[in-house]
Formats: C-alpha cells, structure tokens, sequence
C-alpha cells in the first residue's frame, strides 16, 4: 500500500498514469476471460492473453471464436473490424484462422494507478484511474486538432457492479468516438481499482452496441 500511495504522488498530471507496475492483474501468460453480446447475440469464450510486459506495458492477444455468430453477423462483424484496424493503431492486423478463431494483438499501459491505451495515432490517452473521482477528464488532440474527452461520470462507491457471483465497486469513464471514426459513436468503461478494467460498452453508428465483461486472470 505504501508503494502504491508513493508511486501515485509521482505525477497528478491528468493524462499521465503513474503508479507501481508489479501488480498481480498482468503476469506473462495471465488469460482475461471476456464475454458479452452484440445485439441480441451472446458472445462466449473470448479471451486476452498477457504475452509480454515491459515495465507496465502490456501486449495483449485477443482470440474469438466466430463459429458463434451466424453467417450475416460474421461479416458484419469482419467488415467493421477491417474499418477499425485501419483507423486505430493495433500492434498486429486482424487475422481470421481456418478454424474461425479471429486474433490481433494490442497494448495498454497498466499500473496500481489505472489504465492507458495508444489506439489515437499511438499517443497515450489515460482510459481511467481508481483513485480519481466524477468530473475528472482525460483529454489528447489528434492529428486533425479534434480534441477527445474521457470523463468519469460515475464512482459507485459501493459493491453494487456484478463481477461473476459477487459484486464490486466501479469507476464508470465515458468517451464519444472521434467525429470521423467509421464504425463507433461511444464508448463506456468501467474499471476496479483489483480487477482492473471489467466491463466495455461499445455504441455503434448503426444503432446497436456491444458488451464486453472482462473476468481477470484471478477472479
């Protein structure tokens, strides 16, 4: 605990995420059990696998298994993943195996302090830290001198979110989408100062929206 309070004072800067980087949350190798739905289709047995972590810079690969998805929301779904690799920064291209298994690879900063991702052009964007409260913002421009907001819009408090067969305290950070991003209008996060990031909400420009609960290696 010591570590931690010493490690979050090194910097209060809003966009930059101190903290200590060995915490259980992201040992090499560690899977992240992720599941949710798209519309009215359930999504089972994803997964993101710790493969490297440099200082509390970790390489996540992601694997989902598309047999699940009937053949219309198959390329749906394909299609509005190649928009995004070509829109947001990912570590590896999107890749479809014979046996329907998709996978890509992509990094986010994680320490005892939060989280950070480079998806905007590869600059660092904090997604949320535990100890910030409502009102907090976490801004970058892009390249086009659009600015992007996250901002925490809820602090629970209390162990009211369901987490498997308990229920946990969250941070709740909401961002609109870049104006000219092809596929997202929004998105929601909900991070725990443990478990780190567990749940994500995606609002698609079609109307529909994507839920992703994301179960740490430990839980």
């Amino acid at each position: 605990m010591l570590v931690w309070v010493s490690c979050e004072k090194e910097d209060s800067s809003p966009n930059t995420l101190g903290g200590s980087t060995d915490i259980p949350l992201t040992p090499v190798n560690g899977v992240s059990s992720v599941f949710g739905s798209y519309g009215n289709q359930n999504i089972n047995g994803g997964s993101i696998t710790v493969v490297k972590n440099e200082d509390g810079l970790v390489t996540y690969k992601a694997l989902i298994d598309l047999n699940q998805f009937s053949n219309e929301l198959k390329l749906k779904a394909l299609n509005y993943l190649a928009q995004l690799s070509n829109y947001y920064k990912f570590d590896t291209a999107f890749t479809l195996a014979q046996d329907g298994k998709l996978s890509f690879e992509f990094k986010l900063k994680i320490t005892s302090e939060g989280y950070q991702d480079f998806f905007i052009e590869g600059k660092p964007w904090v997604i949320g830290k535990y100890g910030d409260g409502v009102g907090t913002k976490y801004t970058i421009t892009n390249s086009k001198g659009e600015e992007l907001v996250r901002t925490v819009t809820e602090k629970t408090g209390l162990d009211e979110w369901p987490l498997g067969f308990f229920y946990i305290k969250t941070s709740k950070i909401e961002q609109d989408a870049p104006a000219d991003d092809p596929v997202i209008s929004k998105v929601i996060y909900r991070i725990n100062h443990r478990f780190g990031l567990v749940y994500l909400e995606y609002q698609l420009k079609d109307g529909t929206t994507l839920k992703l609960s994301v179960f740490a290696p430990f839980v």
